[in-house]
């Protein structure tokens, strides 16, 4: 009855992979592809910021304002 068992179990789990598997890709493709659009949107900010000059500021030259 154990082998029985052991077969059920193991064909189960083969069935299981095989229904699951390429949902379970999709996924790990949709988060992958999310996180480089994220991290590219980030990096693009970050240089955006950098690039825009900063007004200087009207301060003396003991740092108080004008």
């Amino acid at each position: 009855m154990n082998d029985v068992a052991g077969i059920a179990l193991a064909l189960s789990v083969v069935t299981a992979l095989r229904v699951f598997a390429p949902a379970g890709r999709t996924l790990v493709r949709r988060l992958l592809g999310a996180t480089v659009r994220i991290g590219a949107e980030s990096l693009a900010e970050r240089r955006a910021a950098r690039m825009t000059p900063v007004a200087p500021q009207n301060v003396d030259e003991n740092g108080d304002s004008l």
